[in-house]
């Protein structure tokens, strides 16, 4: 069984933040198959299992905030006994530019306390991630500043087209595998 999480930190104040991309896209896939959220008990994480392409899938929002998001989600991968390599984590990259989609599996979290927090929680650092483009603060801003604040309204086309690109390459990833859904979503 594939585990999909999608981070971001809970509360309407961060709900349309570009730190709240992977949450969006974990939401995006699970209306995408009529399935709603559940608390799962043991772990605090909101839960939908879902099919893709015949194969099981947790979708999985953690419902702490995102540095500790770990403690939700180790205990999560432990009660269902996923390995690393069928760990998917939605998460925003700054060093990507703002729409684009890029897949990866293990590396270092490049300052994402999000990451930081699930390697420590689960012992590894090599989990699948689709990486999320939200692009550089402009100037000089703080990028903490920057990931917090909300996508401004006129790019809300461009939001929707990330959230629904996430969406199918993280679909491309779990039925797929790595190299062929990197493949396809790299060449978009």
């Amino acid at each position: 069984m594939k585990l999909i999480v999608g981070l971001g930190n809970p509360g309407p104040k961060y709900e349309k933040t570009r730190h709240n991309i992977g949450a969006m896209v974990a939401d995006g896939l699970v209306a995408s198959v009529g399935e709603r959220w559940k608390l799962h008990k043991k772990s605090g994480a909101e839960v939908a299992p879902i099919t893709l392409a015949g194969r099981q899938a947790l979708i999985a929002k953690p419902r702490n905030y995102m540095n500790e998001c770990g403690r939700q989600i180790g205990p999560l991968a432990k009660f269902y006994n996923v390995a690393p390599d069928d760990l998917i984590v939605l998460h925003d990259e700054l060093d990507i530019d703002f729409g684009l989609v890029r897949l990866k599996q293990g590396g270092g979290e490049g300052g994402h306390n999000g990451l930081r927090s699930i390697s420590q929680a689960i012992g590894s650092r090599d989990y699948l991630r689709v990486r999320l483009g939200i692009g550089r603060p402009p100037g000089r801003q703080d990028p903490a500043d920057f990931v917090l604040k909300p996508f401004p309204s006129s790019a809300r086309a461009d939001v929707d087209l990330l959230i629904r690109n996430g969406v199918d390459a993280t679909e491309l990833l779990a039925v797929q595998g790595l190299e062929s859904a990197q493949n396809l979503v790299h060449a978009w």
